[in-house]
């Protein structure tokens, strides 16, 4: 709703004290002065989306976490708040969401390229996180990753999809310290077998991992997956180019696969066919 305002926003926070769920995904009118009113008025909000919501900044991610000098108590309550796409927000976003909301569990930072290493070092220590969506933020390392994992986390889903300076290193910090994720998503991410290695084995409880578009990622790293990882039920190849056969037979023996993305894969009808009926077939006949 684009005409959606901050008066608004007021009449919500005036008579619908009792609110849990608030969805303002692309509502561009919205400014800070609405956050505060959310702020005041909202205190039982636990689900915020506010994706796009581009005239956002880190004092208004401040009001709903009570960490400014203003009236209002915060939004200390809320367990999920999507800020995808908030282009103004920085890491003293992130150090408010660590300091005041304490129960929050699944923050959506996609696309905020104004967020960097630093302000993971703020997320690292909350402990009430279980999900964490990072994909596209151009501004996030190894180094980032490794704040993460060196933190006291508890993770169960983690996405720097789309993050290309995210690479190998990144994926032995994950297994040091972050080895309870049960879905990992690093497409287009700048990692080799080399990383795949030094991951699979520790993370054996892993069940969804999306690689898609990881141009380096050779049938070597299929065949890690496919010993260390069977628990897997999903996995998601799009654009791997230098995969073959050989390694698709591989990762198909895991016991547990459900979901196969090949898309991008540079074959004829006939290959792809062959695929389906002298792999994929006979497993789900059998």
């Amino acid at each position: 709703c684009k005409r959606t305002t901050d008066s608004s926003l007021g009449r919500i926070a005036q008579y619908l004290k009792g609110l849990e769920v608030l969805e303002l995904g692309g509502c561009s009118n919205i400014t800070n002065t609405g956050l505060l009113l959310i702020a005041w008025g909202l205190q039982r909000l636990k689900s915020l989306n506010l994706r796009s919501c581009r005239h956002l900044s880190d004092v208004g991610i401040g009001h709903l976490a009570g960490m400014t000098r203003s009236a209002a108590e915060g939004c200390l309550g809320l367990e999920q708040l999507t800020l995808q796409d908030c282009q103004k927000l920085s890491d003293l976003s992130l150090k408010h969401l660590a300091r005041g909301l304490g129960r929050l569990r699944q923050p959506s930072l996609s696309f905020c390229g104004g967020i960097s290493d630093a302000g993971l070092l703020h997320l690292s220590h909350m402990s009430s996180l279980r999900s964490l969506n990072l994909r596209s933020c151009d501004n996030i390392s190894d180094t980032g990753i490794m704040h993460l994992a060196m933190g006291s986390l508890r993770l169960s889903g983690l996405d720097v999809s789309f993050c290309d300076k995210v690479g190998d290193q990144s994926l032995a910090y994950i297994a040091q310290g972050l080895d309870g994720l049960r879905s990992l998503s690093l497409c287009s991410c700048h990692i080799s077998d080399e990383g795949i290695n030094r991951m699979v084995r520790q993370m054996h409880g892993l069940r969804t991992l999306n690689i898609g578009q990881c141009v380096r990622i050779t049938d070597k790293g299929l065949e890690l997956i496919a010993e260390h990882l069977s628990q897997l039920t999903g996995i998601d190849l799009y654009g791997c180019t230098r995969i073959t056969k050989r390694g698709l037979e591989r990762i198909t023996q895991l016991p547990c696969l459900k979901v196969l993305n090949l898309g991008l894969w540079e074959m004829t009808e006939s290959e792809k066919l062959g695929i389906v009926t002298e792999i994929l077939l006979p497993r789900y006949i059998d």
